[in-house]
């Protein structure tokens, strides 16, 4: 066996390697927060439903949406394209995501609510800042996903009901995705006229967000119709048809992407049906299609290539993690059937097992780089 040590290297190369292990070091910090972000941000999504009473853990319902969106989703996705730039001021935004956690929990909304909007004027910046490196659309769609979670981030800090605003927020990860997914299919060479609609359907999407505070109805509209459209562009143009032919993690990745394509066209279909609502069971059945059933896909697809390219570590693919995707379709399915039919036993089943999946993938990761580290 080789015993490799550092100082067996030439000071220059040392230094780097150093510097690089540091780095993925303090990458793995911020995952930490993104991952209690996510923790915290589930235990107040049950409590939101009246679960949880007895834990002696004190972390409203309300808080749910604000932990999701920007703990979670703000902190991994700035730290992302930070990571991208490797520029120290990029940092700022996730950073600032993630200490939104602490004050969310232990000092005072208001306090925590400035700090991830701040920190979404930031990350805002560096998406932008990819702009003006790499003046593609894709990288203009991504940015527009960081305005939008920035003005919904806002208009909330400054006592927008969340209702009013959820718009916004769920612009941040569906056009973040939009864009990421327009990038990586450029190998697919779909043709001019197909681009240029894409583009026309984001267009649609912040149309119809921006109209939402004028005219709710037919703004929702909009925003329903571009996701329809998206979702059918994206089944017709993505790589995930041909990679779903392949194995392992290629293969799991093309099932999450294209099941989560799925949940955005139901949620397109239902949502230009039934409209959008101030609260109730419609209200939570069309935003956990996109969030849970859209989003977590994608975040399930991509976890074998953000993880390891922040932390260093990588994850030995598992068929086990067939598992947790089923159960959050199948879970996801059970919770929407109960908003439907309005049998709430049958929507807090449907939500603990939405739970339950989540961790179920979480844990999954966990154990496989383990057992990578072991060998």
């Amino acid at each position: 066996m080789l015993n490799f040590s550092l100082s067996h290297l030439p000071n220059s190369i040392n230094s780097r390697m150093q510097a690089f292990r540091f780095s993925n070091k303090l990458l793995a910090g911020f995952m930490a927060f993104a991952a209690l972000g996510l923790l915290t941000g589930l235990f107040a999504g049950l409590a939101k439903l009246g679960f949880l009473r007895d834990v002696n853990l004190h972390i409203p319902g309300g808080l749910h949406g604000p932990l999701m969106i920007n703990a979670f989703l703000g902190t991994l996705i700035g730290l992302e394209r930070a990571a991208a730039l490797e520029k120290r001021w990029t940092l700022s935004g996730p950073f600032l995501m993630a200490a939104s956690v602490i004050f969310m929990l232990f000092v005072d909304l208001q306090y925590g609510s400035w700090l991830f909007t701040t920190g979404s004027f930031f990350v805002t910046l560096t998406l932008l800042h990819i702009c003006i490196i790499q003046p593609k659309i894709y990288h203009y769609i991504m940015a527009i996903g960081g305005a939008s979670l920035f003005i919904g981030n806002l208009l909330f800090t400054m006592g927008a009901p969340v209702f009013e605003i959820v718009i916004w927020w769920m612009g941040f990860p569906v056009l973040t995705i939009f864009g990421e997914r327009l990038e990586l299919n450029r190998i697919m060479r779909p043709p001019k006229k197909a681009q240029w609609a894409f583009v026309a359907f984001i267009f649609v999407w912040i149309l119809g967000t921006a109209l939402l505070h004028v005219n709710r109805v037919h703004g929702w509209h909009l925003v329903m119709v571009s996701t329809l459209a998206t979702a059918i562009w994206l089944i017709k143009y993505d790589i995930a048809r041909k990679t779903i032919k392949s194995v392992q993690w290629t293969k799991y990745s093309a099932w999450c992407l294209l099941s989560g394509y799925g949940w955005l066209i139901l949620t397109g279909i239902f949502g230009l049906i039934y409209g959008l609502s101030a609260a109730g069971p419609i209200y939570d059945a069309l935003l956990h299609m996109v969030f849970v059933g859209f989003v977590f896909s994608m975040i399930f697809a991509h976890a074998s290539v953000i993880i390891p390219s922040l932390s260093g570590k990588i994850i030995p693919w598992s068929r086990y993690f067939y598992l947790p995707l089923v159960l959050l379709h199948g879970s996801l399915v059970i919770r929407i059937a109960g908003d439907f039919l309005g049998f709430y036993s049958i929507r807090s089943i449907g939500s603990w097992i939405n739970v339950l999946a989540i961790l179920m993938f979480l844990g999954g990761v966990l154990v496989q780089i383990g057992k990578n580290r072991s060998k």
